[in-house]
């Protein structure tokens, strides 16, 4: 899980244990967990990447058309272990960008297209594609926001609220097998998707908890190997459920209208033009419009895109 808003999931129930991680920042813990960090083998550097759903930063490795294509896709770990930890107090970019930025797989990033990479029914059991590039222990775990704008960002309490389910054992977390630490391991798993979330536009993210430092586990005191704060991997794939007529693979058009003071930048709305039984379009923003120059830029695009469905 992000901690954009400093809290960690401490369990696998269905109703996870919340802790805050403000006490962990001793100068001992901290050095601790430095002197870990740089005790890993040199010349590896990047350890995993969602590859089925593909994620926004992968999604060019396996056939989509994303421009820039990410070459470092299996390096979206927050910024690293000083900066996640040593900096920011364990924040993170919802898809693995340091907190502080860029956010270049968010919303507004170069590789945050709107680009749908999949479509799923309602309660699909789904198979997930993670290649770890580098063997760090630890877990894996899937969550899911309902959403209908590739283009508006979303909140780690969205993506909370739907903690997927391995399909085969029933838990929220994978517990990834030993293994050498350098060598490539492709890891497939069968997720089940919720039977009520239907959406154009959902984000899945892949959080890996690595468990390879040294560290103070929070609840009993106790220090080892994969206690306490680790580094994190992150990946989100924009995927459809529910909605055979949204197109895979194509970047959607994006519709700016502008918003008056006190919010003066530019947001984005999404069009999707449908065919059965006649021609309409569905516009959804990042807010709704205000009165002035954003209703006659509003007004113009549902007209564009009618025109364009005749």
């Amino acid at each position: 899980m992000s901690s954009a808003d400093t809290t960690r999931h401490l369990t696998m129930s269905a109703t996870p244990v919340v802790r805050t991680i403000d006490s962990l920042y001793t100068p001992t813990c901290f050095l601790l967990l430095l002197f870990s960090y740089c005790l890993r083998v040199p010349g590896v550097e990047g350890h995993g990447r969602l590859l089925d759903p593909p994620s926004r930063s992968s999604m060019w490795r396996v056939g989509f058309n994303n421009s820039p294509p990410n070459y470092d896709d299996n390096q979206l770990f927050c910024g690293g272990v000083q900066v996640q930890w040593g900096q920011y107090n364990g924040k993170c970019g919802l898809c693995g960008d340091p907190w502080p930025g860029p956010r270049d797989n968010e919303p507004g990033g170069k590789y945050a297209n709107g680009i749908i990479t999949r479509k799923y029914r309602e309660g699909q059991v789904i198979e997930v594609h993670v290649q770890l590039t580098a063997n760090h222990r630890g877990y894996f775990e899937f969550r899911l926001c309902q959403h209908d704008n590739p283009f508006k960002n979303i909140t780690q309490k969205c993506l909370d609220q739907h903690l997927l389910t391995l399909d085969n054992t029933g838990e929220r977390r994978y517990k990834v097998p030993d293994g050498p630490y350098s060598a490539t391991k492709d890891i497939y798993l069968k997720l089940r998707l919720p039977d009520d979330v239907k959406c154009s536009a959902c984000v899945l993210q892949w959080k890996y908890n690595a468990g390879n430092s040294w560290g103070t586990n929070l609840d009993t005191g106790e220090s080892c190997i994969g206690c306490g704060p680790q580094e994190q991997f992150y990946a989100c794939a924009d995927v459809a459920i529910g909605r055979e007529e949204v197109s895979v693979g194509v970047a959607p058009d994006k519709y700016p209208w502008y918003f008056q003071k006190p919010d003066s930048e530019w947001h984005y709305g999404i069009a999707y033009v449908f065919s059965s039984g006649g021609t309409g379009a569905v516009i959804s923003g990042s807010a709704a419009p205000r009165c002035g120059m954003g209703v006659v830029v509003l007004v113009g695009v549902v007209a564009v895109v009618f025109g364009m469905g005749h």
